[in-house]
Order: C-alpha cells, then sequence, then structure tokens
C-alpha cells in the first residue's frame, strides 16, 4: 500500500482528510482480506500532521489490533516520525516502522523484559511460547502471558497451527 495513493497528494494533513484516507485504507484492506501484515509506504509523502496521523494511520492499526498489522515504510523525513511517535503514544498504540532492515517500533514504550521478548521475536520472525520460556529461562504460562498482552496491546500478532503433537500450539510473528 502506498499512502500517496490513498491521499493524491504529497502533504495531506488534517481530520477530514485523514478521516477519508482511513476509509480508502479500511476498504483496501477489507478487498485484501486473507492479507495479515500490511507495508504502507510513505514514499513520495513530504508532510503528514499529527491529526492526519491519527484519523487514518493509528486509528487503522487500533481497528485491526491483534488480527492484522501495519508497518511503515519509505519515510524520508524525522518530523513524520516524531508526529507519528507522537499520535502512536498519545493513543497507546504501537506502529512499527522499517528503515531498511531494521525495525523501530513508536508509540508506548516497553518494559526491558517485553524489549527483549519483541526482538528475539523481530529477529526470529516467528516464535512458540516454549520458544520464548527457554530463551529468558522463565515459565511457558508467563511466557505466555507475556506473549498474549504484547499482541492485545498491538505489538505482535498470532496465529494458530496445528502442533506435532496434534493440539493447538500459538505462533507468534512479529509485524514486518
Amino acid at each position: 500500500m502506498k499512502l500517496i495513493d490513498f491521499t493524491k497528494e504529497s502533504s495531506p494533513y488534517g481530520t477530514q482528510k485523514g478521516r477519508q484516507v482511513f476509509s480508502l485504507m479500511r476498504d483496501f484492506i477489507e478487498k485484501h482480506a486473507s492479507s495479515t501484515i500490511f507495508e504502507l509506504s510513505l514514499e513520495g509523502i513530504e508532510f503528514i500532521d499529527s491529526s492526519f496521523t491519527r484519523e487514518s494511520i493509528i486509528l487503522l492499526a487500533q481497528l485491526y489490533k491483534g488480527k492484522k498489522g501495519f508497518y511503515l515504510s519509505h519515510i524520508e523525513d524525522k518530523d513524520i516520525v516524531d508526529n507519528i511517535d507522537y499520535i502512536a503514544q498519545v493513543l497507546k498504540q504501537p506502529i512499527a516502522i522499517k528503515f531498511d532492515q531494521n525495525i523501530q517500533i513508536l508509540g508506548p514504550r516497553l518494559t526491558k523484559a517485553n524489549l527483549e521478548i519483541i526482538e528475539l521475536i523481530i529477529e526470529r520472525k516467528k516464535v512458540t511460547t516454549a520458544l520464548v520460556a527457554n530463551a529468558f529461562d522463565i515459565s511457558v504460562p508467563n511466557a505466555s502471558s507475556k506473549l498474549k498482552k504484547l499482541v492485545d496491546d498491538g505489538y505482535i500478532l498470532r496465529f494458530e497451527e496445528t502442533a506435532e503433537s496434534g493440539g493447538i500450539e500459538f505462533i507468534y510473528q512479529a509485524i514486518e
């Protein structure tokens, strides 16, 4: 997804424009219902203000929290990053930005322990509860509750797969 395809301009701003773009992006996502992770490229975008960011990007991420993930890319201007981070913190909605091959998560700050879990998930792409429990020498129930909170808060996604034992196993995935 390219933001400029929805905005039709390089410097979208304001609540009204944000709501219009939100509707267009939501329609796009619904048409691609089988996809779970969406890249939103800001290539060609020179400026967005915090009102536009709140009404379009952050509210879209909140709407699909835990079900679909969004990450931003091709951001050239630090002011845009600051505007996104400010609103993401205010609305307590994390959002990832991809710079080359690195991921930075904007929004609410994580505890050291949860940041380490996120870093492991980003490194491995996908993890299980058992892997996290072993990696950090914590109990499986503790790892499970930490991972569930990260899903509920919008930092990662969770999917069900059939385990080797035949039961259901949750797979946790980075949003990138």
